[in-house]
């Protein structure tokens, strides 16, 4: 079997043949089955379907709030969590390896592609596929005798050939397995997901045109007291148990869950909307600063339930 052949989608662009596009994001995650993988990342238990990637296209719409979506795949002991033009995988690799091990490819022709290892809730080692001699992470160097055997060199200028290919092929160095695109473009499980729900460490609290971060509690009091949500269910309680050093869980599906879902679906429509020349005009300039201020209220809230902020 040649994998050069095998992995052709993974860098093909759009067009005829195979390929997943300019976008998206793999991360594999070891004895961790599917539904904890989607709890893992923020999953909405409520949204749970069976999708193919067109699918989950379709749903980045104003109407449904341009939800984020991961589908799932078990291939051995391993799951990988796909992302069709997503990318926040590779910021949740650490958390998803939380008690065992996981591996994030990003393919992201925009931006920056990435490549993280981590293990146990740590990322050990990342690097730019095309620049993989400049490595971060708790121990830079413990992949390189692996990187070595899949082709990477010590050239600084960039090694562009096969890049998303040759990241997955080190992956498979590892994990054994590698899923092939007619797995990934089947129907699959999958969900909306948050990583506000997450069981990824939460920025710090912030303000816009403030430098730093600021006070996680105080912020969100003055947000929630701006838009008239201080009364939300379970908002006080747990702030209040936050300032008595108690940690609080928001589930996706308790009642102040349900409220951040809908602050974080009225500032994604802020966001997104504004690269949608279909919707654009279907929110005002109050109506989208609410939603950037409601942004910045689950920003500070989630700060706020990190008892040691």
């Amino acid at each position: 079997m040649d994998d050069h052949d095998d992995l052709g989608w993974a860098d093909a662009g759009p067009g005829p043949g195979q390929s997943l596009g300019e976008i998206f994001c793999l991360t594999f995650v070891r004895d961790v089955d599917e539904s904890e993988a989607l709890r893992r990342i923020g999953g909405l238990p409520d949204t749970i379907a069976v999708r193919t990637p067109s699918d989950i296209g379709q749903l980045h719409t104003f109407d449904n709030g341009y939800p984020t979506v991961a589908s799932v795949l078990r291939l051995g002991a391993w799951t990988v969590v796909f992302e069709p033009t997503g990318y926040q995988g590779a910021d949740l690799v650490a958390a998803l390896s939380a008690g065992t091990e996981a591996f994030s490819v990003l393919r992201h022709d925009y931006a920056s592609s990435s490549f993280g290892y981590a293990l146990d809730g740590e990322l050990v080692t990342g690097f730019e596929p095309a620049f993989p001699v400049y490595r971060h992470g708790a121990d830079p160097d413990r992949l390189l005798p692996q990187m070595r055997q899949v082709g990477y060199t010590d050239d600084e200028d960039g090694q562009f050939d096969e890049e998303i290919g040759r990241v997955l092929r080190l992956v498979q160095q590892f994990t054994g397995v590698l899923p092939s695109f007619e797995a990934l473009t089947a129907p699959l499980t999958s969900s909306s997901f948050s990583p506000w729900f997450s069981t990824a460490r939460k920025p710090a609290a912030g303000r816009p045109g403030h430098d730093g971060p600021v006070d996680a509690v105080a912020e969100t009091r003055r947000l929630s007291a701006l838009y008239g949500l201080a009364e939300s269910p379970g908002l006080a309680d747990a702030l209040a148990a936050t300032e008595r050093g108690e940690l609080s869980i928001v589930t996706p599906d308790s009642p102040l869950g349900r409220h951040v879902r809908a602050w974080l679906t009225e500032s994604n429509r802020a966001s997104w909307s504004l690269n949608d020349h279909s919707a654009r005009h279907r929110m005002s300039d109050t109506e989208r600063r609410r939603g950037y201020d409601l942004g910045w209220l689950t920003r500070a809230l989630g700060a706020a339930l990190q008892t040691d902020t």
